[in-house]
């Protein structure tokens, strides 16, 4: 510890013999190592003391990495009080660094008076690297552990990827179209009474009139009896008007007797369709039986079925 030389005069403070004490720990490092500057002083309890700025560097060789702050400590003098600074500095050059004097301000009773450090010396020494020695670092390292707060916007994205990932093949799955199941009327093994029947059966049980949707069952009773005919006597019904079917029909020997059932069917469900009829209970019933009688009056006879089994092989 090296004594600092005090300046001007120190009686009227009652400092004489009064000393301000600094040092290096250490006084010799590497280049980049820590040293702690200290500087310590007794002053009397009624004196202030004006501390010195210190900026970023001592001087161009010596940076200051911490400021610190003054501490008030005990002192062993009563009416004394002792104050101490330190301040953590370091050096990227080698050699002999001077630390300049340091000048400390006492204030009592509007006088003043200035004290002085002596100077100090910093040694700093370079790293010895030998041939043929790999360099490393001054200090390994140092693996932080990984916080949650890190790994928030990792689990967040991987959440919505996820998310994404499941909306993908939910609508993939929706779009997907299923194969519809192979219509009765497309099947070319069953005739075409058999396929009407059951499809009039199944219209019959729905008893969609009977809910007041009429128009939809007079839609669906000749949608069947208009595919029994494509497929009984090979003409386009389903693209046909009533008076086209008719016209289509006329020359056909099943339509000897059954030709008004027909028309009446078919002009009623017209009628319907276009609002310009409301059927009774009775129509309701009266062309559903219609539609079944036509059909077993119409319908392929053994023999035509057995013709046409037989040319279905050959084929």
């Amino acid at each position: 510890m090296i004594v600092l030389s005090v300046f001007l005069f120190l009686l009227p403070f009652g400092l004489a013999g009064q000393q301000v004490n600094a040092s290096l720990e250490p006084e010799k490092i590497l280049m980049g190592e820590h040293v702690t500057l200290t500087f310590d002083l007794e002053i009397p309890a009624e004196v202030t003391l004006q501390m010195p700025v210190f900026n970023e560097m001592i001087n161009e060789k010596i940076e200051i990495l911490d400021h610190g702050s003054t501490d008030t400590l005990s002192s062993e003098v009563e009416g004394f009080t002792r104050l101490s600074r330190k301040l953590r500095v370091t050096s990227w050059e080698e050699g002999f660094h001077a630390i300049a004097p340091v000048e400390f301000l006492l204030l009592q009773n509007g006088d003043t008076l200035l004290l002085e450090s002596e100077p100090l010396l910093l040694e700093v020494e370079a790293f010895s690297v030998e041939e043929h020695t790999d360099l490393k670092d001054i200090k390994g390292i140092l693996s932080a552990p990984i916080t949650l707060a890190e790994l928030k916007y990792y689990i967040l994205g991987i959440v919505l990827l996820v998310i994404l990932i499941w909306l993908a093949i939910r609508y993939w799955k929706r779009r997907e179209k299923k194969p519809e199941p192979e219509s009765i009327w497309e099947k070319p093994e069953i005739p075409a009474h058999i396929a009407a029947i059951s499809s009039l059966e199944k219209l019959k049980a729905q008893k969609l009139w009977q809910q007041g949707k009429v128009k939809a069952y007079h839609i669906q009773l000749t949608d069947i009896v208009r595919r029994y005919l494509e497929k009984r006597f090979k003409i386009t019904a389903l693209e046909m008007t009533t008076a086209e079917i008719m016209q289509a029909m006329r020359n056909k020997a099943e339509m000897k007797e059954n030709s008004d059932n027909l028309r009446e069917m078919l002009t009623l469900a017209d009628l319907v369709k276009f609002a310009k009829h409301e059927p009774s209970s009775t129509d309701n019933e009266i062309s559903m039986d219609m539609a079944f009688e036509f059909v077993n009056n119409t319908r392929q006879n053994n023999g035509e079925l057995t013709d046409k089994s037989k040319n279905t092989e050959e084929e």
